[in-house]
């Protein structure tokens, strides 16, 4: 038997991404970027596909082995059509970066750093939110909440340590 993958038909991408949103709901988001690797396979500009297989990337980056993942998620969040939708998702691969990073020991200067640049992606989508969207600004203030709950500081830059050291 030749180990080769299949296409799916062109037909079967709604269901495919009915299984793919199923899948994750089910927290196995490995099956859920299989499914949608499969569908942008075929059509590679897919937009839901794309926003799932992002949404599935970064439901694993609490894994320390799938940091590597970010270049991918990366070159899809350029693919989204919308201008919003790529602020959006960068702002949500950043929090997910900084979420991860609370977990790990000695990392929490680091977090506050991503926290930054997801609130800096949020704040950016919100202007140009669809009508009736606030999907930012929910995402703005679960950051604002864990950077509080935290109580995260930005680093102290270098200069500022050496300064320190001096006086």
């Amino acid at each position: 038997m030749e180990l080769k993958l299949h296409n799916i038909h062109t037909g079967a991408i709604d269901s495919a991404l009915a299984k793919a949103t199923q899948y994750r709901s089910l927290l196995e988001p490995e099956i859920a970027e299989s499914i949608c690797l499969d569908i942008l396979h075929i059509e590679e500009s897919h937009q839901q596909a794309l926003i799932i297989y992002i949404l599935a990337l970064t439901d694993q980056l609490n894994q320390s082995e799938k940091q590597s993942q970010i270049k991918e998620i990366l070159k899809a969040v350029d693919k989204l059509d919308a201008e919003y939708q790529r602020l959006y998702y960068t702002g949500l691969l950043n929090e997910r970066r900084a979420r991860f990073l609370i977990t790990q020991p000695m990392s929490h200067s680091f977090a506050y750093d991503y926290f930054f640049e997801a609130l800096e992606n949020y704040k950016k989508a919100e202007k140009i939110s669809p009508d009736d969207n606030d999907e930012a600004i929910l995402r703005w203030n679960s950051c604002i909440r864990t950077i509080q709950k935290e109580k995260l500081k930005p680093r102290r830059d270098s200069e500022d340590i050496l300064v320190d050291m001096e006086s």
